[in-house]
Parts: structure tokens; C-alpha cells; sequence
């Protein structure tokens, strides 16, 4: 992905440079090195899960749910994930980001 690719891709999902930082755990200078030279694959792999899957930006998330109760929508989405043979990925994922999120060691 190339950084005008990757700038467009955090447009695209109504994310900011600064935002995304903050919801994924890196510094506000790694997003800007990845806006100037583009994202490392693992990078790519998340906006594409994100783009892929709908997970809204996290200060949208908090005020408007995605589609209602949470359990509801982490089913919808393991399921769309398990048909596409990613279901294990996509666990691995919402783990990870609980355990920043929330502080815990799941």
C-alpha cells in the first residue's frame, strides 16, 4: 500500500491520522511515517479487516452503537469472518484489542 493509498484508506473509513494511532496502540509519529512512506503489512491486514468487517472509528463507536448489542455484532461479524476461512484471525484480533483496550490480559 502506498502512503496516498494509506491516506485515502483512513478517509475511506472516517478515520484520522491521529485517531487511528490511538485506537491501534502506536505513536502518533508511527502513523505519520507510514502516511509518508506507507504501512507495514500488518497494517494493511487491520485496515483491510476493518474496511472488510465495519468496525466503526472508536469515538464513533462510543457514541452510536454499530448495530446494536455487542454480542449481536461480534457474532455477525465471527460468522462472516468463519465463512470466509478467517474466523481464528479474526479472534486473535478482538482479543488483541480488548487487551489494549481494556487493560486486562485476556
Amino acid at each position: 500500500m502506498t502512503p496516498a493509498e494509506f491516506k485515502a484508506t483512513l478517509r475511506r473509513l472516517g478515520r484520522t491520522q491521529i485517531g487511528f494511532a490511538s485506537e491501534i496502540g502506536v505513536s502518533r509519529r508511527t502513523i505519520h511515517l507510514w502516511a509518508e512512506r506507507g504501512p507495514p503489512a500488518y497494517a494493511v491486514y487491520l485496515l483491510g479487516l476493518i474496511e472488510r468487517y465495519g468496525v466503526r472509528a472508536a469515538q464513533e463507536a462510543s457514541t452510536k452503537p454499530i448495530l446494536g448489542d455487542a454480542a449481536a455484532v461480534l457474532d455477525d461479524m465471527y460468522a462472516r469472518a468463519a465463512s470466509e476461512g478467517v474466523g481464528t484471525d479474526f479472534v486473535g484480533v478482538v482479543e488483541h484489542w480488548l487487551r489494549i483496550h481494556s487493560g486486562t490480559n485476556i
